[in-house]
């Protein structure tokens, strides 16, 4: 015995030891792992921060120069200097124009020189004064410049390679330039500004980044523009195209880990929405390794420190927890219980486990199991029986093993459902626990002689009621006491209301799937008899000979007043069609036709009207009404939930149309407007009828269309008058006026002057 109890000792040993180890090298690895992941994390977001630091103060500058520059090329004044020709009579606007070029260098942004050149009347502007542009100036400004896409745009350029002519190029081997196409909002160009701001400024607002860590700034060409710490990598004498494939261009962000002149670096980017720029961080990757290897010792010792205490822990407790086993043992031999297992028994838990197995096997213990699942066992063969899978033969014994009443020779089966949920007490998510409750209650109002035991099968309670009287008026008053019973304690008790649906009555319970099957026909028909109905199959209508016709001209009123945004009319209509349906004597089956045959011809109306309802949105939700439990519901339903929001969905789609229709006519006045065009001749284009089209025309714009056309052609007048040598004549005749005279009286009647006095004016304001 000493053998057997030093292997189980060691055996004791052997799983302390390995227990109390495993976790510590396990919580070890882990805590490393943890830690030096999230010492990565916090580097990877501290290099993250940086870039966003440095791209955040290098646009910072960008954007407030783009500002400033826009605003002064938008201002009434320059705009002015820009259509007058320069010369020596217009020094005072030279000079004006020399102090606000000189006013925005002032700002701290490094700017080095603005040059501002009107191509129109070939001059420039900058620090060096103003310039007459030659036919090869123009050439090149205009091959290097104008040519290029968009209206502004950030270039970088070598300070010998600058295209504008006469620029100051000083401070800096390379230069940033910020070009603007001139006039702003517009696509004709006749001049530009250009401000020129050397990289070595970028450097200057870099220089404050952190020491382990080099910043780099690329344009969208991939040439650097600007470098932060370059003693970090002073190794790398040039930063290799290869490193620029790594980047995900398509990306707005990332990082990769890339090997320059035997140093490995965790190289991060970020590209900027504003000017393309990239902006890359270069960490070595040494540096990020010795944060964590300095955890990595500290967790190595505590390891190997609580190692030391488990296995200290696991030798003296093997000791202390072996002795009740060995105790046990003993007693166990002492009983003689032992003796009889003692000869196969390879070891004193052989015996102390068969020892309880002998224990575990008294039927008393397996009695008092069976008993405590009672109760759950008759639900399972109450719905079995109710849903028709139990045999024939197999009734007689579960109803004995489960000491049901054997007293009754017939029987029916109430089936009951909830009305409605009170919101304020309880949500619809209740609705199991509620029924769960009803079931409860029904076992405490009938007895086991009156009942079997009552069952929830989805969302329906069911009972088999059980009765031995063969007088059917006594039953259906027996019945009616039971069912007004039940309705009120619920009513009492859980405040609400209930319909209960009741069978035939049958005599044998393989019958009983069969009044299952009846008590929930028959609270279907609760839709037409509302709350709190007691419904017996049995009193069902369920002759299929007289059918209620299906209403189409009340359906057609309310498809009619629907497709002209009527609510009211559709409404009212709509009431008169859930009153024909309620005012009939209709079975459910045929209810449920014409309620998913009006529902599937709403959706229809819907789909063709192209409208867009949120709780009609597919044809599964038809069948919704199926879950109402009144034809009130239904109703309300159908009223707030589809006719309501599909009528504010037209009137929607309606607006949106007539303005498409507006614009549409506004576009055919400007590109005919020098044609013969009235009303019939737009309406014929775009097949509507003229007063239609007047009518939504006017509504959009708040002008008639004749109106609106001349307001259009006389503005023009006024723009050929002020920028073109035409004669009144020939503008008349451009616009479709029978003569100059009926042009003039028009001319005079909105600008209160004729059109040649207009002209004068207008000369005269010039010089």
């Amino acid at each position: 015995m000493k053998k057997i109890s030093s292997q189980h000792y060691f055996k004791l040993i052997a799983f302390l030891v390995i227990l109390s180890t495993v976790p510590v090298i396990i919580t070890g690895g882990l805590s490393y792992w943890q830690s030096s992941k999230a010492i990565v994390d916090y580097s990877n977001d501290e290099k993250r921060q940086n870039i966003y630091q440095i791209q955040t103060n290098v646009e910072q500058v960008l954007r407030y120069i783009d500002l400033s520059t826009t605003y002064f090329v938008r201002s009434a004044q320059t705009q002015a200097y820009l259509r007058e020709d320069m010369h020596a009579n217009a020094f005072s606007d030279f000079h004006k124009l020399r102090k606000d070029l000189n006013h925005l260098q002032t700002i701290e942004t490094g700017i080095e020189d603005i040059v501002l050149v009107n191509l129109e009347k070939h001059w420039l502007v900058n620090n060096d004064g103003l310039v007459r542009l030659d036919n090869q100036t123009y050439q090149q400004i205009n091959q290097n410049y104008l040519q290029l896409p968009g209206k502004s745009m950030w270039i970088t350029e070598e300070a010998d390679q600058l295209g504008i002519p006469n620029a100051t190029k000083k401070s800096c081997s390379q230069y940033i330039n910020l070009v603007k196409k001139l006039p702003v909002l517009s696509t004709n160009y006749t001049g530009l500004i250009s401000v020129i701001i050397p990289t070595c400024e970028l450097s200057e607002i870099m220089l404050k980044s952190n020491d382990s860590e080099s910043f780099l700034i690329l344009d969208k060409e991939n040439h650097t523009i600007a470098q932060s710490n370059t003693e970090y990598t002073s190794e790398v004498n040039q930063i290799p195209n290869e490193l620029f494939d790594q980047i995900d261009w398509d990306a707005s962000e990332g990082e990769f880990e890339y090997r320059l002149n035997n140093t490995d670096y965790k190289i991060s980017y970020q590209t900027s929405d504003y000017n393309n720029w990239t902006y890359l961080s270069l960490v070595k990757l040494s540096d990020l390794h010795k944060r964590s290897s300095s955890i990595g010792w500290l967790t190595l010792s505590i390891v190997i420190i609580l190692l030391v205490i488990s296995l200290y822990f696991a030798f003296i407790g093997s000791k202390v927890l072996y002795k009740p086993v060995k105790k046990l043992q003993q007693i166990i031999d002492s009983s003689g219980q032992g003796k009889s297992t003692a000869n196969r028994s390879i070891n004193e838990f052989d015996m102390i486990e068969s020892h309880i197995e002998r224990l575990l096997n008294q039927n008393h213990l397996l009695e008092q199991r069976v008993q405590n699942q009672v109760s759950q066992l008759k639900q399972l063969f109450m719905i079995r029986l109710l849903q028709g899978k139990v045999s024939q033969n197999e009734i007689p014994l579960k109803c004995k093993s489960f000491n049901y009443s054997q007293d009754w020779n017939l029987f029916s089966v109430f089936s009951l459902k909830i009305d409605e949920i009170d919101q304020q007490k309880f949500s619809q998510n209740d609705q199991d626990l509620i029924l769960f409750a009803i079931n409860n209650l029904m076992e405490d109002l009938l007895s086991e002689k009156e009942c079997l035991t009552p069952v929830v099968i989805n969302d329906t309670q069911a009972t088999i009621i059980l009765t031995n009287s063969n007088n059917e008026a006594e039953y259906t008053r027996l019945v009616n006491q039971k069912v007004e019973l039940i309705q009120s304690k619920v009513q009492e008790l859980l405040h609400l209301s209930v319909s209960i649906g009741i069978s035939k009555r049958y005599q044998h319970l393989d019958q009983a799937h069969l009044a299952f099957k009846e008590s929930k026909e028959a609270l279907k028909y609760r839709l037409k008899m509302g709350e709190a109905s007691i419904i017996f199959y049995e009193n069902l209508n369920r002759r299929y000979s007289n059918v209620a016709p299906y209403p189409t001209a009340i359906k057609d009123k309310i498809f009619d007043a629907i497709k002209l945004s009527d609510q009211e009319v559709a409404l009212k209509e709509l009431a008169k069609f859930f009153e024909y349906v309620d005012r009939h004597d209709i079975h459910h089956q045929q209810l449920e036709i014409i309620l998913s045959r009006f529902l599937y011809e709403l959706y229809e109306l819907k789909e063709s009207l192209g409208a867009a309802v949120e709780q009609f949105q597919s044809t599964d939700m038809i069948t919704h009404y199926q879950n109402l439990r009144s034809i009130e519901a239904i109703h309300d339903w159908v009223s707030n939930q589809i006719i309501l929001p599909l009528i504010h969905s037209i009137d929607e789609k309606d607006d949106s149309k007539n303005r498409k229709i507006s614009d549409k006519i506004i576009q055919i006045i400007h590109e005919n407007y020098d044609k013969d065009l009235s009303l019939d001749i737009v309406a014929a284009e775009l097949h509507y009828n003229p007063n239609y089209l007047s009518s939504i025309f006017q509504k959009e714009t708040g002008y008639p269309f004749s109106e609106y056309l001349l307001r259009y052609r006389l503005n023009k007048a006024k723009e050929w008058l002020v920028t073109t040598d035409l004669s009144v004549k020939e503008i008349a005749e451009r616009l479709q006026y029978n003569n100059s005279q009926n042009f003039i009286r028009s001319f005079r009647k909105m600008e209160e002057t004729t059109p040649g006095k207009y002209r004068t004016q207008y000369k005269n304001k010039e010089a």
